[in-house]
């Protein structure tokens, strides 16, 4: 009986690895973009940021924030299945700030682990101003 319930748990706890396993995968190639010097009189500026889902599900971008209003990120609603690519457009609003800038932006998923961190600096160059 205890050979029985031993081997029972052995099979519940080699299942539950083998799905566990089971989950989308992010793998950006850049995780950092510089934008170098913008020049404020341009406005804004966007960058992308590639990744690839190499799970074994589709991957799923739940949300995506910026850590201030200057940044707005953008992310494909529908699925990205295993193996295909997709990519984060984040754009920058240069026009007012003047000066160096360093910006997080978090995008959410189905993947593990669930959060990850994207940067994008530069540097705005200010309008020169006509006396």
């Amino acid at each position: 009986m205890k050979k029985s319930i031993l081997f029972l748990i052995m099979v519940m706890i080699s299942t539950t690895s083998v799905f566990a396993q089971k989950t989308a995968k992010v793998e950006f190639s850049e995780t950092v973009f510089n934008f170098g010097n913008i020049a404020e009189a341009d406005g804004d500026a966007t960058c992308k940021f590639v990744f690839k889902n190499t799970g074994k599900v589709p991957l799923i971008i739940t949300r995506a924030s910026a850590s201030c209003g200057c940044t707005k990120p953008e992310y494909p609603e529908a699925p990205i299945a295993p193996g295909k690519t997709g990519e984060i457009r984040v754009t920058y609003h240069a026009k007012g700030r003047p000066g160096a800038f360093q910006k997080n932006v978090y995008i959410y998923t189905n993947a593990n682990p669930e959060k990850y961190t994207l940067l994008i600096k530069g540097t705005v160059i200010p309008e020169s101003k006509k006396k």
